[in-house]
C-alpha cells in the first residue's frame, strides 16, 4: 500500500469513526469504556493523530453496528454510489430529529419532489 493510500485509509478511519460514533449518539466515553481503552486514544483516533490496530477496529466496528469497508471508506463492488459528507450530515440532523420532526421532513421531501426538484425521478415518483 502506498503512502498516499495510508494517509487516505488512516483519514477515513478518523472521518468515519467520529461520523458512525454521532449517528450512534454515542459518547467518546461511552465508545471507548465499551472497548476498553482510554478516552485520549479514542480522541487521538478521532483527531487523525493515531489509528486503531486491526483488532480494535473490529470491536469498535462490532459496537457501532457498522461494517469494516464502511468504517474504512471501501466501496464493495456492489456499491452503485457513494454518500457524500454532506448527505452523511443529513443522515446525521435526520436521526436527531423525533418522530412528529421525521414525517414532517418526509412531507416536505415529497412536496419537493412533486415540484421537480430532481435529477432522477419524475414529480409523479416518491421517496416513501
Amino acid at each position: 500500500m502506498t503512502t498516499q493510500n495510508e494517509r487516505k485509509l488512516k483519514e477515513n478511519i478518523q472521518k468515519n469513526l467520529i461520523f458512525y460514533r454521532k449517528m450512534r449518539k454515542i459518547t467518546q466515553k461511552q465508545l471507548a469504556d465499551s472497548i476498553n481503552t482510554a478516552v485520549t486514544t479514542l480522541s487521538g483516533w478521532e483527531r487523525g493523530v493515531a489509528t486503531p490496530d486491526i483488532d480494535t477496529l473490529f470491536t469498535i466496528c462490532n459496537f457501532l453496528q457498522v461494517s469494516l469497508n464502511d468504517m474504512c471508506g471501501v466501496l464493495s463492488e456492489e456499491d452503485s454510489f457513494s454518500v457524500t459528507a454532506r448527505e452523511k450530515k443529513l443522515l446525521v440532523n435526520f436521526q436527531k430529529l423525533n418522530e412528529a420532526g421525521k414525517e414532517k421532513l418526509q412531507e416536505r421531501m415529497e412536496e419537493l419532489f412533486l415540484l421537480g426538484y430532481t435529477d432522477e425521478l419524475s414529480p409523479h415518483d416518491s421517496i416513501s
